[in-house]
């Protein structure tokens, strides 16, 4: 192994590690019948100790942050050299510490959502990393999930270690190869935005694209080795050049809406599309009329408070012909983190024909997919009746981070005393404004003091979400929203 320090304009000093491999296996096999036919055979010396090389005074150069992909044939000796590599590599600290395939412990009953990352934001950006971006996924036990999940899984684990540099062989395996592509191609994202070095070593040569490595190493039969470099740019995910975005139906929506967080959708629809791969719905996206008043729309656009001084006929119709909301966005958990979202939203919003796009939601505080896709967030405070409701809620003793749970809320109910929830009975009453015959059931519940019902209603306060808005380029004429 050879250490050089060279300079790079622009990049200043760099360490540039230069190892140097050779690998051999000698044999001398035992004299038996079998064997001297296979002397006489192949004219081999029956005495003669035999030398096998695997490779040879083989050289390669790897950075910190560079991506290595290991491929070439079944018996090649792929697996030695990526551990001979590896034991290399551990002899610096600029690629310590090194996490491999074989080295991360996971309990069979340790929860997903717990186990993986520092902070929950920090671990629903590992786990989408990794494929494994599913709120069903997320609060399963390990021992329960499939095998390809276990690998994405153990992928992810590897990733909230905390190390430089990861190692997996026989990458993505027991995957159908459209999730390793997928899988493939997220984790070579996480790596390069961490800075982490990645090797990988598999048979398959259908990843190269979507691991999109610095250096591609191709082992062959005997001391055959060939090693090319790149200058990998970033690039999409090869799945996504078989999407096709077209209108679609209700029905389509039907057959995915299982996969959102909320389920089903009620309200006046206005159109639908859907993304597909061959005849398979991957996603799809619900715009429907906007809600008539939203403090965040007056925020963005401060003239609409002019019109509705002047006419509240002339805002209600106005209103109703400038804006559509996008209601649903979903996409298959399969295909979750490649940047499909953004490319359905970015594409489809110009088809409304419409001056303005808004979205009020929840799960754009975690992935930022709508202002990837052109929309602006607006920045708007809970109004002062919601921020009194949360700092009660909190004094009585409920998490609001956990306040979505129903168990949650009934086992802190049952430890209330009589006073305390007289009050927070009236919170419930003063906060909840019921839509549909079930929710008038619910809180006539809540009114009769039914603790099962407080729990449920507690289940369903308002969350903070955010508000976004895209201004359609082709309506010059309207105004600009405003942060």
């Amino acid at each position: 192994m050879k250490l050089r320090i060279r300079y790079r304009p622009r990049l200043s000093y760099r360490f540039q590690k230069f190892f140097k491999l050779s690998k051999e296996f000698r044999v001398l096999a035992p004299v038996t019948k079998r064997t001297v036919e296979v002397a006489k055979a192949f004219g081999l010396g029956i005495d003669e100790e035999k030398v096998f090389t695997i490779f040879k005074d083989f050289e390669i150069e790897v950075n910190p942050g560079d991506i290595v992909y290991v491929t070439g044939e079944s018996g090649g000796g792929k697996t030695t050299l990526l551990y001979m590599l590896v034991d290399e590599m551990s002899r610096h600290k600029e690629f310590q510490p090194i996490i491999t395939d074989k080295n991360i412990k996971i309990r069979k009953n340790e929860l997903v959502v717990h186990s993986v990352g520092r902070t929950f934001q920090e671990a629903l950006e590992i786990l989408n990393y990794v494929g494994l971006n599913d709120a069903f996924i997320f609060l399963r036990r390990y021992e329960e999930l499939s095998d390809g999940q276990k690998y994405r899984y153990k992928l992810a684990k590897a990733l909230s270690k905390g190390a430089k540099t990861l190692v997996f062989d026989e990458f993505c395996a027991t995957l159908d190869r459209e999730t390793a592509k997928i899988v493939a191609y997220l984790l070579q994202k996480i790596c390069r935005k961490r800075g982490i070095t990645l090797i990988v070593a598999t048979t398959h040569e259908d990843l190269i694209e979507d691991v999109n490595p610095n250096i591609l190493v191709r082992k062959g039969l005997g001391p055959e080795v060939e090693v090319t470099y790149f200058k990998p740019k970033p690039r999409e995910c090869t799945i996504l050049r078989n999407v096709v975005i077209e209108e679609g139906s209700i029905r389509d929506f039907r057959s995915l809406e299982f996969w959102h967080y909320k389920g089903g959708f009620r309200g006046w629809r206005s159109k639908i599309y859907r993304a597909r791969i061959g005849g398979k719905i991957v996603g799809v996206v619900l715009y429907v009329y906007p809600h008539m008043y939203l403090r965040a729309r007056f925020n963005a656009l401060p003239h609409l408070k002019e019109i509705l001084e002047n006419s509240r006929r002339e805002y209600l119709d106005y209103i109703n012909g400038c804006f559509r909301r996008l209601a649903r966005i979903i996409v298959h958990p399969k295909y979750r983190g490649v940047g499909l979202a953004v490319r359905i939203v970015r594409e489809t919003m110009p088809l409304l024909n419409v001056p303005y796009i808004e979205c009020v939601a929840v799960m754009p505080r975690y992935n930022p997919f709508l202002s990837h896709a052109g929309m602006i967030q607006i920045e708007v405070e809970p109004s002062k009746t919601l921020k009194h409701i949360y700092m009660s809620l909190e004094k009585m003793g409920f998490n609001l981070d956990m306040i979505q749970s129903r168990k949650y809320n009934l086992r802190i109910l049952k430890t209330m005393k009589k006073p305390v929830l007289k009050r927070l009975q009236k919170i419930i009453l003063k906060m909840y404004s019921p839509k549909f015959k079930r929710d008038a059931k619910l809180i006539e519940k809540v009114a009769s003091g039914d603790i099962e019902a407080m729990a449920e209603a507690l289940k369903r306060t308002p969350i903070p979400t955010t508000y976004h808005i895209w201004k359609n380029p082709l309506f010059r004429d309207y105004p600009d929203p405003i942060n």
